[in-house]
């Protein structure tokens, strides 16, 4: 049985076994007589002191766990022997009389960590700690900050703000040592003292030569230092206001995305989409995939983002809260990768599938010529009892009278343009895509649409159908009805959501609240409204005559001429 000894190291409070309490006490001794002509020796053992206990503290997995040999030896293969320390009977009775040197032990990992270089700060250290975590020269990282602010790319200020407040500053030796890459071993830590001594050395005897330039830095400095003491006097009563808004959105999108991962996985949930809810089967080329495969993908690349905002809010408000280890935040950082790039993968896949478009055209011609009225109107289908309203690539599952899925769009469009032909034409375009122009011009002719023509009335379908299998590939018929010169259209009210076209349609009805039921004739490539007010057939002349000097060109290219 071990008796158990209660030691204060650097202001930690830790229980150690007897017997490692005097190894490390003959350890600290031997590095003190080491180092007693030394200059900063009382820095330099405070700084080693402090290593240890940090160490220490590393290995204890809870506050209880006493300290033992196993913990002592082990910091002192980190740490190192002193260089001049002899190992003799003094020290260490039972080992053999030989003067050994011992080499730290290389510890795994990577020694550098994130901190704001304090000693070589310009404003708060923040540039000059991101050039020695990276390795380069702190002039360029600040001339890129600067190019950054001059081009407005962000919010780069802001940035600034958020890397000082998050980034802790090195204050210790051990903290400067890990901030350059360093092990903070007891002769990098007695180097980088000494370093500092030259420095205030140096410094003393270049004072006459640098006092301007000393003094323009100093003033400098403690104007952006009144700044940091602003900024951390605001952080501290809003910090925390922050910190717990970073927990609270992290908490809602991990438990968001794990509701809805669970959803598509298990259940098959609902999707809203625009206006309409959808199921994963509905997904298109997307179901071809497990959707345990989407749901884990999703989890992962929204869920780790997430997580690292939850760390920084507990961080915000727990001050001695313990930092992520290098390999989870490894695994974290690999596996937020592998999901983008899955996901990335995905979506390219999905695209491809609608990479090429296929039209198929069929054109008939009309009994209407010169001076002949023609009605067109939009039909609905009086099974699905669907209103009669155009939506572009919109389509909603249905069911045929044999209980078979059918999908059912009102993605149609209608164009009226001028002809040179004698008759008027019709013309029906389904178009679809694939991921060949073979697939394709399939699914396009796999569109069921139709429309009917008698007593000069031409009734049009408002939807069309199609197959399952063929959903999500941009489906959409065009109608383009050709007039020739003097020919007479009447629009029923319920053509207006069909015929809302852009110029580069070619479309001659005007897309406006009181074109339908009024009579309009072909006139020069243009409709003339015959029975509107006159008010408004004034306006409509100005607005045909300026659509006509806009898109002569145009109309004329789009006449039908083809024999």
């Amino acid at each position: 049985m071990n008796k158990t000894i209660n030691i204060n190291l650097a202001n930690m409070f830790f229980h150690i076994d007897e017997d490692a309490y005097k190894a490390l006490q003959r350890y600290l001794n031997a590095i003190k007589r080491s180092f007693t002509d030394s200059q900063g020796r009382d820095e330099i053992l405070a700084d080693i002191e402090a290593r240890v206990a940090e160490l220490f503290s590393e290995r204890m997995k809870s506050e209880r766990q006493v300290v033992g040999m196993k913990e002592v030896q082990e910091v002192i293969e980190i740490m190192g022997q002193p260089e001049d320390y002899l190992v003799d009977d003094e020290i260490f009775e039972d080992e053999p009389k030989t003067k050994t040197h011992y080499q730290p032990k290389t510890e795994t990992g990577n020694y550098r960590k994130l901190y704001r270089d304090y000693d070589n700060k310009f404003i708060a250290g923040v540039c000059a700690g991101l050039a020695q975590y990276f390795g380069v020269d702190a002039l360029w990282i600040r001339l890129l900050a600067i190019i950054i602010v001059f081009a407005g790319v962000g919010s780069p200020i802001l940035v600034y703000f958020i890397l000082w407040v998050i980034i802790p500053k090195a204050t210790t030796t051990s903290e400067k040592l890990a901030m350059a890459g360093k092990p903070a071993n007891i002769s990098n830590i007695e180097q980088k003292i000494k370093e500092g001594l030259d420095d205030v050395h140096e410094t003393i005897k270049d004072v006459n030569f640098e006092q301007v330039g000393q003094k323009a830095k100093k003033g400098a400095s403690s104007f952006f230092d009144s700044i940091g003491h602003i900024i951390e006097a605001f952080i501290k009563v809003f910090g925390k206001f922050f910190g717990v808004i970073f927990i609270i959105v992290a908490a809602s999108i991990l438990i968001s995305i794990l509701m809805s991962t669970l959803g598509f996985s298990f259940f098959n949930f609902q999707v809203f989409d625009g206006g309409e809810f959808f199921y994963y089967e509905d997904l298109g080329i997307l179901n071809e995939i497990s959707p345990w495969i989407l749901g884990l993908l999703a989890l992962v690349a929204v869920g780790i983002p997430a997580i690292v905002l939850f760390i920084l809010g507990m961080k915000i408000l727990v001050k001695n809260s313990k930092p992520i280890g290098t390999s989870a935040k490894t695994i974290l950082i690999v596996l937020w990768i592998g999901a983008c790039i899955g996901i990335a993968y995905i979506a390219s896949n999905a695209a491809m599938h609608q990479n090429i478009e296929a039209t198929v055209s069929d054109k008939k011609e009309l009994p209407i010529v010169k001076n002949d009225t023609i009605t067109v109107k939009m039909v609905r289908n009086e099974y699905y009892d669907e209103s009669l309203y155009s939506y572009d690539h919109d389509y909603s599952v249905k069911y045929d009278e044999n209980g078979d899925v059918i999908l059912f769009s009102s993605s149609v469009k209608l164009i009226v343009r001028p002809t040179e032909r004698e008759n008027a034409r019709i013309r029906i375009s389904k178009s679809a895509r694939g991921i060949s122009f073979q697939k394709a011009k399939q699914r396009a002719q796999g569109i069921e649409y139709n429309y009917v023509f008698e007593d000069n009335t031409l009734k049009l379908d408002g939807y069309f159908l199609f197959d399952e299998e063929d959903k999500h590939n941009n489906q959409l018929v065009e109608v383009v009805l050709f007039l020739p010169e003097g020919a007479i259209i009447y629009p029923d009210k319920n053509t207006r959501s069909f015929h809302r076209n852009s110029r580069s349609s070619g479309d001659i009805l005007p897309n406006n609240s009181d074109t339908e039921e009024h009579y309009h004739q072909v006139v020069d490539d243009e409709l003339e409204c015959l029975d509107c007010p006159s008010s408004k057939k004034e306006r409509r002349k100005k607005s045909s005559q300026k659509t006509a000097d806009t898109d002569k060109k145009e109309t004329e290219v789009t006449k039908d001429s083809v024999n």
